[in-house]
């Protein structure tokens, strides 16, 4: 990456180590990590970060192209979001460390930034998910009538939730394997975190138990079991209503009837049997012969997906890069707003080449 030396004297003059910080987490590196990739001391990067050192411009361009950033992201005097671990609902604080949990949160700092820069341009639709309700079953009926979904599954969910003002973006590979899906109540519109890797069934699910927590559980408590639980509650009801698969579920309940039920309503043979057995219509017998026989066909590991759900992929972003290019501001001049590389930009949005060629008809809705 070229960078200019004037850039490079006038952020050191104006460092903020705040920024330093998070174009490390995002990067997913350790303050040695960093300093030894660029030539300093072990603890030149900590005491940079706590404003004890200030990098000379030649350190700092050195940090920024390493990071993946301009150099500019180091300076003060633009809106900087920082967030902890206080701030997700994590599902579990054993399963990562609090590096890849920073990495993650990290990317989420990063996409209010461009979200924000996008809801100027290009407007983003006006966050939603405001309704009564008294526990997890009572808020999922109440949504369900909110978005016109009496009966029957619930069409696209990622585009739904996008449709009432939730950014929903993807992790990484290398950072979602391990931290999974999360959400984050930002002081202007929640964010749901997808992973690369999870599958398009699971994925519903995951999406739906996010939703549950942005509605139920204001304060996040990352790992309360008693938060998960009300959530997994709340993602049952909502995508598969008790009385709805009270009234359905195949009485033999054998696999091919199961697996048939499941596509219909957009949830795995796992999550369905689950929920068959939680309410009481299968046997604890009959639900490990299902499980073998599941096992049997491989599809414990990968189920195959069919009908209409291998789709939902979220795509707000996308279209509001789109819009935001009809305004004049395209991929390059977010780039530089935001003061990161190209590539950075793509990763934090999914947005491609193939989105720059999308009809200019888009609207967000």
């Amino acid at each position: 990456m070229a960078v200019f030396s004037s850039d490079a004297h006038a952020t050191a003059r104006a460092f903020d180590p705040s920024r330093l910080s998070m174009a490390r987490e995002l990067a997913g590196l350790r303050g040695r990590e960093l300093a030894d990739a660029v030539g300093l001391a072990p603890a030149a990067v900590s005491r940079y970060e706590l404003g004890q050192l200030h990098p000379d411009p030649c350190t700092l361009a050195r940090c920024a192209d390493h990071l993946g950033v301009r150099v500019g992201f180091f300076a003060q005097g633009r809106p900087h979001l920082r967030l902890d671990t206080a701030h997700a609902h994590f599902r579990s604080l054993h399963a990562t460390t609090a590096a890849q949990r920073a990495q993650a949160l990290a990317h989420v700092e990063l996409l209010w930034e461009l979200t924000t820069a996008l809801d100027e341009v290009a407007g983003l639709p006006a966050a939603d998910l405001s309704c009564q309700h008294d526990g997890p079953e009572r808020a999922a009926h109440a949504v369900r009538r909110a978005w016109g979904v009496e009966t029957g599954p619930v069409p696209h969910l990622v585009r739904a939730v996008e449709a009432r003002g939730v950014v929903v973006s993807r992790l990484p590979a290398a950072v979602g394997a391990n931290v999974g899906v999360f959400s984050c109540a930002l002081p202007d519109r929640p964010v749901i975190v997808l992973t690369e890797r999870e599958d398009p069934l699971r994925q519903r699910f995951s999406v739906a138990h996010e939703l549950g927590h942005l509605l139920l559980h204001p304060d996040a408590a990352p790992g309360s079991r008693e938060h998960e639980s009300a959530a997994d509650a709340f993602a049952a009801e909502f995508l598969t209503p008790a009385e709805e698969i009270a009234g359905t579920f195949p009485l033999r309940a054998d696999l091919d009837a199961v697996k048939e039920l499941a596509d219909a309503y957009g949830i795995s043979v796992t999550a369905l049997a689950a929920r068959a057995r939680g309410l009481g219509l299968m046997t604890d017998a009959a639900h490990r012969r299902l499980l073998t026989e599941l096992a049997k066909r491989g599809w414990r590991a990968a189920e195959p997906v069919r009908g209409e759900y291998p789709g939902e992929q979220p795509n707000l972003l996308c279209r509001a890069m789109v819009l935001a290019e009809e305004h004049g501001v395209d991929v390059p001049a977010l780039a530089v707003r935001l003061r990161v590389d190209i590539a950075t930009l793509r990763g934090l949005t999914g947005f491609t080449e193939r989105h720059e060629s999308t009809p200019r008809t888009l609207r967000l809705v």
